[in-house]
């Protein structure tokens, strides 16, 4: 879904048509949730503190997110998803994966479903949406991203290195400020410097994760489409009206949180299999640690376990602190059964 949080405020209220429109927090450690194609005009983009776009957009529409309306539209949109497919993979309230290889023996007949869902996506919510076809997970999304707004892109399997190799390593799905830096460093600055660079400097610089790299970039990617039911998290996040310097102070809370989180577990009968936390310095500077877990749980003192074992052992906390903090756990199952563990 195009600009999704924005799209919604502009199609409840058409005072805001056409305007900029910015959701997010209002208060002064804000943060901008989504704003609409007219903000982004103005260089307002998702993840700006608020405050800062206010100076770049002064007449901008500022409003709080309507969470409970977007999941509305979400469902509608995801019922028209599970129409169109029986396997239908969630990323957030605005995005999905959708696999056609059942309903479709060709790319021209996948793409035709994929414009009727496109179609009745604009005709039962008013909103529009951007479509991308491809062979795998990456390139739909690629696809999906390279066209908008209001976008449809087909990428067919004799096309993908043409389209690939010109476009700037930090399209790769994955690829974040950090590592483009450290990529474009090496002098590989396009995706087609990175599918044809030396296995061995990759295996140096960035250990398994070079070579997922350079398969992405040759636009390979066997990761298999998850459920719904599989594709489920539960999260609980906390942005701090001051920054927590105190080391203690900062365990406390991911202690706290992931609490929360097992006893959401518990009242809704499922277990995981990930645990993750997330942490936003006053820079704004998001990280994400997460950890496999051999068994699925909802065991609170070992989920808070480990999320204080990726606190402590894979993030750096520095004498700036951190504004925000978060725990979340995935790969959700129904609790019809338990592997308990042997040794607590």
């Amino acid at each position: 879904m195009d600009a999704f949080f924005a799209a919604v405020e502009q199609l409840d209220d058409p005072s805001c048509r056409g305007r900029s429109v910015i959701v997010g927090g209002l208060g002064p450690r804000g943060v901008v949730s989504t704003a609409s194609y007219e903000a982004r005009g103005y260089g307002v983009h998702s993840a700006m503190p608020t405050a800062r776009a206010r100076r770049l957009c002064p007449d901008g529409i500022f409003v709080r997110p309507r969470f409970s309306r977007y999941k509305e539209i979400s469902d509608r949109v995801r019922a028209i998803l599970r129409d169109a497919s029986p396997v239908v993979e969630p990323i957030s309230l605005d995005e999905a994966f959708f696999d056609l290889s059942d309903r479709a023996d060709s790319f021209d007949a996948a793409a035709a479903v994929a414009r009727g869902v496109k179609d009745r996506v604009r005709v039962e919510t008013d909103l529009v949406c951007s479509v991308g076809v491809a062979p795998n997970r990456f390139l739909a999304k690629l696809a999906s991203e390279l066209d908008k707004p209001d976008g449809f892109l087909v990428i067919t399997p004799d096309a993908v290195g043409d389209l690939l190799d010109p476009l700037p390593v930090g399209r790769i799905w994955g690829v974040g400020a950090v590592t483009e830096r450290r990529l474009v460093g090496l002098g590989l600055l396009r995706i087609g410097d990175l599918r044809v660079a030396p296995p061995d400097l990759l295996d140096r610089e960035f250990g398994a994760m070079g070579r997922r790299l350079q398969a992405l970039a040759r636009g390979e990617d066997e990761t298999p489409l998850g459920g719904e039911a599989d594709s489920r998290s539960i999260s609980r996040e906390l942005t701090y009206a001051y920054d927590l310097i105190d080391s203690g102070e900062i365990e406390s809370e991911v202690r706290r949180l992931a609490r929360d989180v097992a006893e959401s577990l518990q009242r809704e009968s499922l277990l995981c299999r990930t645990v993750r936390i997330k942490i936003r310095y006053p820079s704004f500077r998001t990280i994400t640690r997460q950890a496999r877990l051999g068994v699925a749980l909802d065991a609170a003192g070992l989920i808070e376990r480990v999320a204080v074992h990726l606190l402590h052992d894979r993030v750096r906390l520095g004498e700036d602190g951190v504004r925000l903090i978060g725990v979340g756990v995935g790969r959700l199952s129904a609790a019809t059964a338990r592997q308990l563990p042997l040794f607590e």
